[in-house]
Formats: C-alpha cells, sequence, structure tokens
C-alpha cells in the first residue's frame, strides 16, 4: 500500500510540518498570488523497514511538488550532505510550523551542529543551478514545443558538401514519402539505400507522374525504363506515431535513388525535450507562467539564486542560518523578483556575492562537516521508539 499525506496523518507518523518557500523566506508577492508551500518529515512505517521494502517510500510528494515530505532516513541523509532546503527546514520561523513531534523538537535543539563548511559547495551549487532553471524556464516560455516531431524530421541525405533534410529532397523533385523503400547499409550504422516505387507513383497519381519529367531537379532519371515499371509495394519510409524509420524488403538488382541517415540521437532528444515540456506545461503555475511572458529569464529562480548566496555568506560570517529575509535583504530580493532588475544586472551581481562567499568560506571557523555517527545515532533512537510502540 502506498503511504499519501493522509495516511501518514491517520497512522500517527508524521514528525514535522512546515510551510516552506515564499512565504518562509517572506518573499511572498503582497497580492496573494504566491503559493503556499509545505515540507514534512514523517517515520517511515516500520514494516516497510522489517520487511523486504516492497512498498517503501521515501518522499511523498503531489504532482507539483508544492507539498513534500521526507522520510526521515532521507531527511537525515540530505541533512548530512548539507542540502540546502533540508537545513533550512530546521530554521524555519515559528509562524511557520504546522505540526512538531517531540522527536523533531529534539533534532532540532541540536541545528547548529548540522551547520559547517560542508555547506558552502551545496549552497553555491544549489544557486548555480537556480540560474540553469531560469535560463531553462525561459526556453520552455520563449520557445514553445507545439508539436512532436517525427523520425522523418530527422533524416538526412547528401547535398553538394553538406546535407539536407529528406523531406525537403523529396519535395523539391515531387516525390512522396510514401513510395519509398528503405534497407539498411551494412556495417553502417542509421545509414540506408533509398529505393523509389515509380509505378505505385505513376497509378496513384498519374498526372503528378506526368509533372515529374519537366522538374529540372529529375534530369537524369530513365524515364523510358521508369515509366514502365510495375507497382513495388514499397512501406514508405515511417507510419503514424512511429519512432523508426520503416524498412521495406527491394529486389537485389534494383539501384538507390539516394543515401538516408537517421540522426536517432537528436530524434530521442527531441522526445525527451517535449515530454519534459509537456509535463511542465501539465503542472506549470499559471501566474508564475504569465509573470515570466515577455521576460528574458524566469524572475523567481534568479531571486532564490541571490538569497542563497547571501544566507551562504551569512553562514561563513556567523553561523546563523536566517531563512526569514524581513528585515535583513527582502526589500532587494523582491526587486528582482518583481522584475525590477535586468538580467546582465543580476549576472553581475551574482558573480561579486560568489567571489564574497569564496573569502567568507575561506575564514570561516565552522567544523569542517556533520558528524555521521550523531545523526546514526538520532536514527537509531527513532527506530527504537517505533519499534516500542509496534
Amino acid at each position: 500500500m502506498r503511504e499519501t499525506f493522509d495516511t501518514i496523518r491517520q497512522k500517527g507518523l508524521l514528525l514535522y510540518e512546515y510551510v516552506r518557500g515564499s512565504h518562509a523566506y517572506g518573499l511572498q508577492k503582497e497580492d496573494g498570488t504566491s503559493d503556499v508551500d509545505t515540507g514534512g518529515v514523517y517515520a517511515e512505517p516500520i514494516d516497510t523497514l522489517l520487511g523486504l521494502g516492497l512498498d517503501f517510500q521515501e518522499m511523498i510528494s503531489d504532482e507539483r511538488h508544492d507539498n513534500s515530505w521526507y522520510g526521515i532516513r532521507k531527511f537525515l541523509t540530505l541533512l548530512l550532505n548539507s542540502n540546502p532546503a533540508v537545513l533550512e527546514s530546521l530554521f524555519i520561523p515559528d509562524r511557520c510550523v504546522i505540526y512538531e513531534h517531540p522527536l523533531m523538537t529534539e533534532i532540532k535543539s541540536h541545528r547548529q551542529k548540522f551547520v559547517t563548511k560542508g555547506c558552502f559547495p551545496a549552497f553555491l551549487g544549489y544557486s548555480l543551478s537556480q540560474i540553469r532553471k531560469a535560463q531553462s524556464l525561459n526556453k520552455m516560455i520563449v520557445k514553445p514545443m507545439v508539436t512532436r516531431k517525427t523520425p522523418l524530421d530527422f533524416a538526412y541525405t547528401f547535398h553538394r558538401q553538406g546535407s539536407t533534410g529528406i523531406q525537403h529532397w523529396l519535395g523539391e523533385r515531387g516525390l512522396r514519402q510514401e513510395f519509398c523503400g528503405l534497407v539498411n547499409i551494412p556495417n553502417m550504422d542509421q545509414m540506408m539505400d533509398l529505393y523509389y516505387d515509380w509505378g505505385a507513383h505513376r497509378e496513384s497519381f498519374p498526372e503528378e507522374f506526368q509533372s515529374l519529367k519537366r522538374n529540372a531537379l529529375m534530369k537524369d532519371v530513365r524515364w523510358e525504363r521508369v515509366s514502365a515499371m510495375k507497382p513495388i509495394g514499397y512501406r514508405g519510409m515511417m507510419t503514424p506515431e512511429a519512432n523508426e524509420l520503416r524498412l521495406s524488403s527491394v529486389a537485389k538488382d534494383e539501384r538507390p535513388l539516394c543515401y538516408v541517415n537517421f540522426n536517432k540521437s537528436a530524434y530521442s532528444q527531441h522526445c525527451r525535450r517535449y515530454r519534459e515540456y509537456k509535463e511542465w506545461e501539465a503542472n506549470r503555475n499559471p501566474e508564475r507562467f504569465r509573470e515570466n511572458l515577455g521576460k528574458d529569464f524566469d524572475r523567481k529562480n534568479m531571486a532564490h539564486c541571490v538569497r542563497l548566496l547571501h544566507m551562504g555568506i551569512e553562514i561563513a560570517r556567523t553561523g546563523e542560518v536566517n531563512v526569514d529575509r524581513s528585515g535583513i535583504d527582502r526589500d532587494f530580493i523582491m526587486k528582482i523578483r518583481l522584475g525590477e532588475s535586468t538580467y546582465e544586472e543580476i549576472m553581475a551581481y551574482v558573480e561579486g556575492k560568489r567571489a564574497e562567499l569564496q573569502e567568507a568560506v575561506a575564514s570561516s571557523t565552522l567544523p569542517d562537516a556533520i558528524d555521521p555517527e550523531f545523526l546514526n545515532r538520532i536514527l537509531l533512537k527513532i527506530r527504537e521508539t517505533q519499534l516500542a510502540e509496534r
């Protein structure tokens, strides 16, 4: 049985639930359009730990990941690796705490032990990932993927000193893909001979077939020979919804019209990007989508990038994790969030803060890393409590 938010609550396994994201940072928009996201931690059902783990879940999340809970083992593992989001959860303002089990209260009482130099690579890397997300999201907004391309869009043939799409090559000559026959060339991956069923074209479209003779690109065709050919029945280059080019059986004495190469890797990449785009389109935040239309970057991601750099510098210098940015840098970050800074201005600022963070880290007196044995003892204590209550 797969656990849900409700079943975790019903079984008394919830350890921690809190509001995270913009509302925790104090960076929510004043018009009330900012989503309220929640995070949580739960003790995994003991049966899923003692058995084969067939129903073990290390995380529960909704479709858009606005609400996500970690199993305690996953939570502590991420904490050991100084995951910024997990570390922040221990310093969430009291106003954002929805529920806190005594076991979680005890963990939070040791939270300063988890503030180490190990935080800095994670904070820096996470901040830079926000830039990549901003750029990626911008591509999805500015260049929507309206249609999914077919393998034919990635099939090419030789053209002078380069190549051209096979559909363009056939179209210039008045030929049709459904009358083509493809045969793999041995020892040449995704390279094929292309043959043509002149007889089928002539019988299916007689007037069109006659016009082929007037095409200057077809002057080398032996029309007396091909005009007398009977239909062969080649299968064409592809069928609807196909993910591969279609092959045909061809007599050995036939001569190919041209050679075709199928760029399969490029087609696979396109399919992956199209799938990601459709998933993003189905789950995107409508308000966030509208506010970024016409912009050259995603403002929310860039705001988070700056916030993370500021927090990293503060941690290095003071050891304090200031999740709520109210009274610190909220106004500055909100200007970025609301689109009052250009991409170039933000990137120049980010470069300066990256250097500042590196200098602060070099002089930091924080411990080098979290003691894994300490975290392991915490987890063992939770498991002992679970077993005692079973």
